[in-house]
């Protein structure tokens, strides 16, 4: 069986009889092509099943009509309803997105930045690895004109263009609801001390305790490295303190997962020891062990401010002007079961 070539603008125009250039503006609508010769051209287009080469397109107008999007992780919920939103946002404006995962891992992070801008993407979205320390890709991106926006986790600096949960209403409203319900003692299990997010939730953990009157004492806070191993030993070290905390705000719901189920193992009940935690996962909705609370970072949301934020660069860099750092906050809530 043959396999039949696709059909091209020079073959729309030699049957025809008029220029590819012809052909091409027909195609487009242009209006110096008259009427009955566009009617014409889009008639046999159609009968030839003609489909337009994209890559044509995007080179006379030095666009890819691509964006990269690099997560952490796509096991992870919270990521996957962001890209989900991103993806969707993106097809309006006929655009393609480019995905990538770093794994948390900063030199494949550095590695997917640079392969999208070998397929000259039009920008790219990220959340940052929790090993990121090294930004000198913002720069490389900006030298040939790619805009960047990071969402969610976020470089600890201004001159960059961000998305994020503004945390404080979930956070302290989770605080306050501990000390109503007899908790004193409340920990903090953190993420990595480079990421931004982390310093937002000592930051917010420290008001909370001193809204309610309560001392910060330096043994209730411990850190993981995000790793199922790091979340049970920053556990451990709460949980065996002589006055060990009796409510315990986690990094984020995935972390609390892998303390939750040691807990039980343990034989504690979800009463004898509070969790709090980030991402409110929707499995919480029907899981029958749930945390006392998780704050709803609304990843979606952060999702549609991200694409809109890139393609709104897009436009802007395009027309040369002048960078102004775009910050979007989105404001958190907290979910209590």
């Amino acid at each position: 069986m043959n396999q039949k070539k696709i059909t091209t603008i020079k073959e729309i125009a030699k049957d025809l009889k008029v220029s590819a250039s012809t052909v091409s503006r027909a195609l487009q609508g242009h209006p110096s092509i008259g009427s009955v010769t566009i009617q014409r051209v889009k008639d046999l287009a159609k009968a030839l099943n003609y489909v337009p080469n994209k890559s044509a397109i995007f080179f006379n107008k030095n666009r890819s009509y691509t964006i990269g999007v690099i997560v952490p992780s796509l096991s992870e919920p919270f990521f996957c309803n962001a890209l989900n939103t991103i993806e969707s946002e993106a097809f309006i404006s006929d655009y393609n997105i480019m995905i990538g995962q770093s794994h948390e891992n900063a030199d494949h992070e550095l590695d997917l930045i640079k392969k999208m801008m070998e397929y000259r993407v039009d920008a790219i979205i990220i959340s940052i690895s929790k090993d990121t320390h090294n930004y000198s890709s913002i720069e490389q991106l900006e030298n040939v004109h790619i805009p960047i926006v990071f969402f969610d986790r976020i470089p600890d600096r201004k001159d960059v263009h961000f998305v994020v949960s503004n945390l404080a209403p979930g956070v302290l409203k989770a605080m306050d609801l501990l000390v109503v319900n007899s908790h004193r003692s409340i920990g903090l299990i953190n993420g990595p001390g480079n990421l931004i997010a982390a310093k937002d939730r000592l930051a917010l953990y420290a008001k909370g305790l001193r809204e309610n009157g309560l001392p910060l004492i330096s043994d209730y806070v411990v850190h993981t490295d995000l790793t199922p191993k790091a979340n049970i030993a920053a556990l451990n070290k709460l949980i065996n303190l002589e006055n060990a905390p009796t409510a315990i705000i986690v990094f984020n719901d995935y972390v609390l997962l892998d303390c939750r189920d040691f807990l039980k193992s343990k034989g504690y009940s979800p009463k004898e020891i509070c969790l709090v935690g980030f991402s409110n996962l929707p499995q919480w909705s029907f899981s029958e062990n749930k945390p006392f609370a998780s704050v709803e970072q609304f990843p979606s949301e952060q999702g549609k401010a991200s694409i809109r934020m890139a393609l709104d660069l897009i436009e802007k860099s395009k027309n040369n002007n002048d960078v102004i750092y775009q910050h979007v906050s989105i404001e958190s809530s907290l979910m209590v079961f």
